[in-house]
C-alpha cells in the first residue's frame, strides 16, 4: 500500500473505533449504569491503547516518508549518489548482500556487518611476488600467506556511516602483523556532498580508489608496481590521514561529473619512520588534493578523471621539499571488458635547485571475461631518476604480464600469472604467481 493513504487508513480507524466504543458506553438500562464504572476504565485502557498504536504508525509513517525523500533526492539529476566513505566508484565486483555477516549487540544499536577476505600464493622467481618489491635475495621459490582482510561496515544513523579494514598479513620477515588499513566516519549530507574522516586511501587516480586490501576484487594478482603500498615499496602517498569530501556536481546528472577534496598529513619526512602519519605530523603544512571525474550515463562503464596532489617534505640535514603529483586515466568497465588506463606524473623539486627530478608512472590493463574465465594482460613502466631526492625506489621498472582468473565458485578464484620484468642495469626477471582469492 502506497505510504499517501496510511494517515487516511489511520484516521478512519481511529473515527470507527470512537463511534464503536461510544455506542457501547452509551446507557441503555439499569445493568449498563451499574457497571458504567466498569465500563468507563475499560474504556480508558482501550484508548490508551489506540493511541500508543497510532503514535507507533505515525513514527512508522515519519521514517517511511524521510526514506522516500532520501531515494528521491539521491536521483535527482539523473545520477547516482557517490559511494560510501571517500570511494567515489566501485567498479570491482562485490560480494552478494546475503554473504555480508551482520552482528546486533544485546540492547540495540547499530549493526555490524562484516566481510571477509584472503588469499593463498604459490611463487615462483624473483618479480612473482604480488605485494612486496624488492625481495632479499636470493629469492626462493615460496608458498606464501598474503593479507586477510576484515572489511567491517556500520550505519550509525540514515547519514552517519563507518567503515574499516583491518589487515592481518606477513611480510618479508616472515612476521604477522596487524594494520588498520582504513578506518573512516562518513557524514552524507546529500547526493552533492559529503565529508569523511579517518584513515582513507587518496584519490589519486583510479586503481587506488576503486581496489582497496581484498585482492579477490582485482582481476590481477596483485596492484600494479605504482600503486603498492607505502611499506611495500610503493612510492606513492596511497594512504592518507585526515579530511576527504566528495560529491556529484548538481546539474550534471548526465555526464556524471564528481569532484573530491582532501587534506592530510601527508608522508613522513623521515625515510627511517613509517611513511603514514596516523597519530603525529612532522611537519605543519598539510598535504592536499583535488580530484574530478566523470561517469557519464549514454556510455556504461565508461569513467574518466584526474588529480592533483601536493605536499612538502622537511627532511633532515637536506633543503625542503616541494611534491607535487599529476595524473589522468580512462577506464571502460561493462562486466565483460576491462580495459585501464593511467599515467601519474610525480616532481619533486629541492629548495635551491635547478631544476625538478620528473618520475613517469604509468600502466595499462585489458582483459575480457568468457563465462568463468577471464584472460587478461597487463603492462607497466616506472621510471624513476637515479638522483632523485625523495623517491624511496629508483631507476626503471617495466614489462609485461599477463595472466587468466577463474572464477571457480562464487566466492573464490583461481588466478596464474606470468611476469616479464626490465629494470636498469639489471638483466631481465621472470616471476609465475599463483594465487587463490576468495571472501569468506
Amino acid at each position: 500500500m502506497s505510504s499517501r493513504y496510511l494517515p487516511a487508513l489511520i484516521l478512519a480507524t481511529v473515527c470507527c473505533t470512537q463511534s464503536g466504543m461510544a455506542q457501547n458506553a452509551s446507557p441503555g438500562g439499569p445493568a449498563e449504569t451499574q457497571s458504567s464504572s466498569s465500563s468507563t476504565t475499560q474504556l480508558l485502557d482501550q484508548l490508551r491503547a489506540h493511541e500508543a498504536r497510532i503514535k507507533e504508525l505515525e513514527e512508522k509513517l515519519a521514517a517511511l516518508m524521510e526514506k522516500q525523500q532520501a531515494q528521491a533526492a539521491s536521483t535527482s539529476g539523473n545520477s547516482a549518489a557517490p559511494a560510501e566513505a571517500s570511494i567515489p566508484v566501485a567498479q570491482a565486483p562485490e560480494p552478494p548482500a546475503e554473504h555480508e555477516h551482520t552482528i546486533q549487540l544485546p540492547g540495540g544499536g547499530p549493526a555490524l556487518k562484516i566481510r571477509g577476505f584472503a588469499d593463498f600464493n604459490m611463487d615462483f622467481g624473483p618479480v612473482a611476488n604480488s605485494l612486496i618489491f624488492p625481495l632479499p635475495s636470493p629469492v626462493h621459490n615460496t608458498f606464501q600467506f598474503g593479507e586477510i582482510d576484515l572489511f567491517l561496515s556500520s550505519k550509525l544513523s540514515p547519514r552517519i556511516s563507518f567503515v574499516s579494514e583491518i589487515i592481518y598479513g606477513s611480510d618479508a620477515s616472515n612476521e604477522w602483523g596487524l594494520d588498520i588499513e582504513r578506518l573512516q566516519l562518513t557524514y552524507k549530507v546529500n547526493p552533492y556532498f559529503q565529508v569523511s574522516g579517518g584513515r582513507y586511501h587518496t584519490s589519486i587516480g583510479y586503481y587506488n580508489t576503486t581496489f582497496h586490501h581484498g585482492t579477490w576484487f582485482q582481476t590481477a594478482t596483485g596492484r600494479p608496481f605504482m600503486y603498492y603500498f607505502e611499506d611495500s615499496g610503493g612510492i606513492l602517498p596511497i594512504h592518507g590521514v585526515g579530511i576527504t569530501s566528495t560529491g556529484l556536481v548538481p546539474g550534471t546528472g548526465r555526464l556524471g561529473l564528481h569532484w573530491i577534496a582532501e587534506v592530510s598529513n601527508g608522508r613522513t619526512s623521515d625515510p627511517d619512520k613509517a611513511p603514514v602519519q596516523n597519530f603525529l605530523s612532522d611537519k605543519n603544512h598539510k598535504a592536499f588534493n583535488i580530484a574530478a571525474y566523470i561517469k557519464p550515463q549514454w556510455l556504461s562503464g565508461l569513467q574518466a578523471g584526474g588529480s592533483f596532489y601536493r605536499d612538502r617534505f622537511t627532511p633532515p640535514g637536506i633543503p625542503h621539499i616541494d611534491q607535487d603529483i599529476s595524473s589522468l586515466y580512462v577506464v571502460y568497465n561493462n562486466g565483460t571488458w576491462e580495459l585501464m588506463n593511467e599515467g601519474v606524473l610525480i616532481s619533486n623539486h629541492s629548495d635551491g635547485a635547478s631544476r625538478s627530478f620528473n618520475s613517469p608512472l604509468t600502466y595499462v590493463q585489458l582483459s575480457r571475461k568468457f563465462g568463468a574465465f577471464r584472460p587478461y594482460t597487463r603492462f607497466q613502466y616506472v621510471n624513476v631518476p637515479a638522483a632523485d631526492p625523495l623517491n624511496i625506489f629508483k631507476g626503471r621498472y617495466d614489462g609485461p604480464s599477463v595472466g587468466l582468473r577463474m572464477d571457480f565458485t562464487e566466492y573464490a578464484a583461481l588466478k596464474v600469472q606470468y611476469n616479464r620484468i626490465y629494470q636498469r642495469d639489471v638483466s631481465a626477471q621472470d616471476g609465475l604467481d599463483m594465487q587463490v582469492a576468495f571472501t569468506f
